[in-house]
């Protein structure tokens, strides 16, 4: 319930700023100066198709209550036409508990798609994804997992865009049964391993906003109804003039699911 309540109040601040400017929609070119900017949370669920190839190195740190981590990877997309795009992310992550030895593996690779279903001012787009399971299960990794989601984006005025994303995640988990032991024979049962799929809902709501020609200001809210995931991200995006961003964040955790403190950094790459 306080998930929802939250979102909810979210979308009403959201509504308010938006009801400052009821005129923006006539005004056709103000919105894609910030199309460029990348979401931190929701980099592939997200409502618009780049004009070109872009690609991002960086660094994550995850800090738990009783252990943290450290995820390196690469991810990017390509357009196929002005209304579809591919993406692909790959990435390595190595994780530590405060006691003990800790893990590190390959993850898998996560592939991507949507559709602009609505082009122009205001941005809708549908897609999906797939995890490939070529990570290693030690790190918790080797999953098929897959989705699908519908994502907007809205200009308020010349500096604010903001964004909503609503998404279903199926998230492969495994489960042993059937192991029993027989007193009387002395007999064992092996377990069976069995593979289920858990769905999860992912809401979520945000806004960027132009400080400068070159910097924006980026803030998520995500919300995951399972594993009680609800997770705030704020950061900056700086455009080096180059066809290059730098990029950082800082996320704090809302509920026991996610990360207590999150740090992202970036490089950020558009090959025109």
């Amino acid at each position: 319930m306080r998930h929802f309540i939250l979102f909810v109040s979210l979308l009403f601040c959201i509504s308010m700023v938006s009801a400052q400017d009821d005129d923006f929609s006539d005004d056709k070119g103000s919105s894609n100066g910030l199309n460029d900017v990348h979401l931190f949370q929701g980099f592939f669920q997200d409502a618009p198709v780049s004009e070109s190839i872009f690609a991002e190195g960086g660094i994550v740190y995850d800090s738990y209550d009783g252990w943290s981590q450290f995820q390196f990877g690469v991810q990017g997309g390509m357009p196929i036409n002005e209304q579809i795009e591919v993406g692909v992310g790959l990435g390595f992550c190595s994780w530590s508990p405060d006691e003990g030895d800790g893990q590190s593996g390959l993850k898998d690779l996560y592939v991507s798609g949507k559709y602009n279903v609505l082009p122009g001012v205001t941005n809708v787009s549908a897609g999906g994804y797939v995890t490939l399971p070529i990570g290693e299960e030690k790190i918790g990794a080797k999953k098929l997992n897959f989705g699908a989601f519908g994502a907007v984006r809205h200009p308020v005025n010349d500096g604010l865009v903001i964004t909503g994303v609503f998404g279903i995640d199926f998230m492969e988990i495994e489960k042993w049964t059937g192991g029993s032991f027989n007193w009387q024979t002395g007999e064992y049962t092996e377990p069976k391993k069995k593979t289920e799929y858990e769905n999860s809902i992912l809401i979520g709501g945000g806004a960027i906003y132009a400080v400068n020609e070159a910097l924006n200001a980026v803030a998520e809210l995500n919300i995951r109804t399972e594993g009680d995931f609800m997770q705030l991200t704020a950061g900056g995006d700086y455009a080096l003039g180059t066809g290059s961003r730098v990029r950082g964040a800082v996320g704090l955790g809302l509920d026991d699911g996610a990360p207590d403190l999150s740090l992202l950094a970036s490089f950020l790459h558009f090959f025109n």
